[in-house]
C-alpha cells in the first residue's frame, strides 16, 4: 500500500468534515427565462406546459447544496494537484419541476470513502444527497419533487 503524502487530508479528518454533515441547502425559483434558455440549449421540443426540462432537477440539486462545488472542494481538502471528477448521479423524480415555482432544497454529505488507485494514488469518494421540495402553494403542488444523489471523486495527485 502506498503511503499518503504528508499534505493529503487524513481520511478520518475527511470523514469528520463531511460524513453525515448537513449542508445549508437553498431556496430557488425556476424562472421562465431560465427554463426557456435551457430548453433552447437542450433542443427541447416546444410544449405548451409549465413543466421545466427534467434536467432542471439536477440543476436544482447542484445549486441547492447551499455551498458551491468549490466550497465542497475546500471541505474535502482539495489541493492544487488533486482533480475533482463527477462520479455518479442517481435521480429519483416524483413530479415535474414547474416553471415559476419556488423550491426548497435540503442537502447532506456522506458517506465518505477512500481507496487506493491502481496507479498508487488515492481516490476519495464523497456522496451528496439533495432533496427538492416544491413550496408553491398556489395550485396544490406542494411536496417532494425528487432527490438527486451525486458522487464526487477526488483523485489525489502526488
Amino acid at each position: 500500500m502506498t503511503e499518503p503524502d504528508a499534505d493529503l487530508i487524513d481520511v478520518d479528518a475527511l470523514r469528520e468534515a463531511l460524513d453525515g454533515r448537513d449542508l445549508p441547502g437553498a431556496e430557488l425559483t425556476v424562472e421562465a427565462y431560465e427554463s426557456a434558455l435551457a430548453d433552447y440549449a437542450l433542443l427541447a421540443p416546444d410544449e405548451d406546459t409549465d413543466h421545466a426540462h427534467p434536467l432542471w432537477l439536477l440543476v436544482l440539486a447542484l445549486r441547492g447544496m447551499g455551498i458551491s462545488v468549490e466550497g465542497l472542494c475546500r471541505l474535502a481538502g482539495q489541493r492544487p494537484q488533486d482533480a475533482l471528477l463527477f462520479g455518479n448521479c442517481e435521480i429519483s423524480q416524483h413530479r415535474p419541476v414547474r416553471v415559476g415555482h419556488h423550491f426548497r432544497m435540503t442537502a447532506s454529505a456522506g458517506p465518505v470513502a477512500r481507496k487506493e488507485s491502481r496507479g498508487g494514488g488515492f481516490l476519495d469518494f464523497i456522496t451528496v444527497r439533495v432533496e427538492v421540495h416544491d413550496t408553491d402553494d398556489g395550485d396544490g403542488a406542494v411536496g417532494p419533487v425528487g432527490a438527486v444523489t451525486n458522487g464526487f471523486i477526488f483523485k489525489r495527485g502526488a
